[in-house]
Formats: C-alpha cells, structure tokens, sequence
C-alpha cells in the first residue's frame, strides 16, 4: 500500500491560512510563470505545451487548479488523497516526456512568478511551506509517473 500524502503539521497550518490569498491570485502567478518559463525555454512550447492551450488559458487554469486543489487536500481534506487530481496530469506528463530534473526548472520559475505577484507576503515561512507543497506534489508526480 502507497504511504499517505501528507505535509509536516506547521507547514499545513501556513499552507491553510495562505490558501485564500493564493487561490484569489492563481490565474496571475500562472500567467507570469507561462510566461517566464517559455520566454527562457521556448522549446518546451510545442514540445511539451500545447500553443493552442498556452494561447486561450487552458494551460495556465490546469495548473492552477491542480496546485489548488492539491493543496487544499492537504490541508484540508486529509481524507483525500491528491494523487486523485495528480494522477490525470502525471498521465499526461508520461505523454510528453516530463524527466524529473525538469521540476527543478518549473520550481524555479513558479516560484519567481509567486514572489512578482505576493511581493512582501511571501515572507521565508510561507516560502518554505508552499515549497514543501510544490516538493510533495512534484514528488508523488514522479512516483505516479514512473508507474
């Protein structure tokens, strides 16, 4: 049986009381985040994004709702299990060829985009605890992935 997807108890405290800010800014982050990583990495558009889904949003609203959704899981709902909601993007990443290393890339710029937009709220304890988030979903995003 696969162990449960849980957060360290301070970090799902932070996590939970910072949900709603980042909830009321997700399409924004997102929309810096897309453009920053392909801005930098304009080979991914194509190969591992759709322009198509880049251009009309749909991109940026499945990340969004998946880093959501996954976080309010944890913290939440600890009944749920996220790998619900992962389990369709890993397919996905499968698809396109996602290696592991690349969530090293998307972390770096996710979390650039976060800080463009939270500024001065994004203080080292939030950072650190929406980092054990986007390192718990990134995680069992490679497990899901390699089975």
């Amino acid at each position: 049986m696969t162990s449960p997807v849980t957060l360290s108890p301070r970090t799902a405290e932070v996590v939970r009381s910072t949900l709603p800010v980042v909830e009321d800014s997700i399409d924004d982050i997102t929309t810096i985040f897309y453009g920053t990583l392909l801005d930098e990495h304009p080979g991914l558009l194509g190969s591992m994004f759709s322009p198509e889904r880049i251009a009309d949003g749909t991109q940026q609203r499945a990340l969004a709702a998946a880093i959501t959704s996954c976080a309010a899981m944890l913290v939440v709902d600890e009944e749920a299990d996220p790998r619900d909601v992962l389990a369709p993007v890993a397919r996905r990443h499968r698809a396109v060829g996602v290696e592991p290393a690349q969530y090293e890339v998307v972390h770096q710029h996710l979390f650039a985009a976060i800080v463009a937009v939270l500024g001065d709220a994004v203080t080292p304890e939030v950072a650190a605890a929406w980092d054990e988030v986007y390192r718990t979903m990134a995680s069992t995003l490679v497990e899901l992935e390699a089975a």
